[in-house]
């Protein structure tokens, strides 16, 4: 009897640290939230309001879910996470291949003005129609999205300048073409009545599973992170230098397109320059504050898509503080989170200091 305690000892040992592991990557995840409230409660104070109250404002305004139609602010904060989710993969993606890409907004625009062309010209069945539109969407997102990295690979053009430029010009390019209203059969239906969350929040949580797979389960995906991390060893290993980057941004760009199209076929129901929920940098600020892995950029998607709703009831029309209030609590978390990232490469051992969340 005693042989098998001891035989067992060493599994009990192994869980407990793997639990110990885990729970200390929640905490350093959960670490620039609680930091930038903290930092959100000085501002608060400063304009003598009870950062209590108000912060109880905010998160009921932003994820609560009442009785009765049209008052489940849950809803909403997943309708907003939607576009958040599909943009921070985009940026991750982008980032795991090596290249600064802020360019998710112009792949969006592509990628709504594809959904929006092919949803109101062509006549399709109802599940036919929006499958198509999607795919449209995501090619001509994907396409936009390898501009930047043949500018970068075959011309040394810096990406950052790229990507930022192209930008305003999707949006005069797709200006160009008169896109016609989402008939009925190409619509994302509501998953709830009275509400805009659609069927596209499942699309972008199994694209964040798609991610994950390809790029910690497949060769594909080793390739592109190995030539982001390492260049010299991926050079000298044989692997191909230029293939997995323009894979890389090819597949951030059809993200960024996918979000714009499902906007498209399940919000609005036409085509939109401004994106309910995203503006220029949330693909970047969510990929950076979700570590650059799929589950992180699940979770600060859905926690931003929240915030935005609470900053408007929450923060402006309960509590009477300017709205901004919420997008300074986002810059708080990436500064944090940044700063975390510092701190731990500078003492060069994540595993005493600043464990990493997710594997690199």
């Amino acid at each position: 009897m005693s042989h098998g305690l001891k035989a067992e000892s060493p599994r009990v040992s192994l869980s407990v640290a793997l639990i110990t592991q885990y729970l200390k990557r929640i905490a350093w995840l959960l670490l620039p939230v609680i930091l930038s409230l903290l930092a959100g409660a000085l501002l608060i104070l400063a304009a003598g309001h009870n950062p209590l109250f108000t912060y109880a404002n905010l998160f009921e305004a932003g994820f609560s879910c009442n009785t009765g139609p049209g008052r489940c602010a849950l809803v909403t904060a997943l309708q907003f996470a939607t576009p958040l989710i599909l943009s921070g993969l985009s940026a991750t993606v982008a980032l795991r291949g090596g290249f600064f890409s802020i360019g998710q907004v112009g792949q969006m625009h592509f990628g709504a003005a594809a959904a929006s062309w092919l949803a109101g010209n062509l006549s399709l069945p109802p599940l036919i129609h929006p499958a198509i539109a999607l795919v449209g969407a995501a090619f001509l997102g994907g396409l936009w999205g390898l501009v930047p990295a043949l500018l970068k690979h075959f011309m040394g053009v810096n990406e950052i300048i790229a990507t930022l430029l192209l930008n305003p010009i999707a949006s005069v390019l797709v200006g160009l073409v008169w896109l016609p209203g989402v008939d009925i059969s190409a619509r994302l239906s509501p998953l709830i009545p009275s509400t805009k969350l659609s069927a596209g929040i499942f699309i972008a949580l199994a694209a964040a599973l798609l991610i994950y797979l390809f790029l910690w389960r497949t060769t594909g995906g080793m390739e592109i992170r190995a030539n982001a991390d390492a260049p010299r060893f991926a050079l000298y290993g044989g692997m191909p230098i230029h293939k997995p980057a323009l894979l890389a941004m090819a597949l951030s760009g059809a993200l960024a397109g996918l979000a714009g199209g499902i906007e498209v076929l399940g919000v609005h129901y036409h085509f939109v320059s401004s994106f309910s929920a995203v503006n220029d940098f949330d693909g970047l600020i969510i990929a950076f504050a979700g570590h650059l892995h799929p589950a992180g950029v699940i979770f600060f998607a859905f926690l931003l898509g929240g915030l935005r709703t609470g900053s408007i009831v929450g923060l402006q029309i309960r509590s009477g503080i300017p709205r901004e209030l919420g997008n300074a609590l986002i810059a708080f978390m990436l500064i944090f989170v940044a700063t975390n990232r510092f701190f731990s490469l500078n003492r060069g051992n994540t595993s005493k200091h600043a464990p990493e969340i997710f594997p690199p």
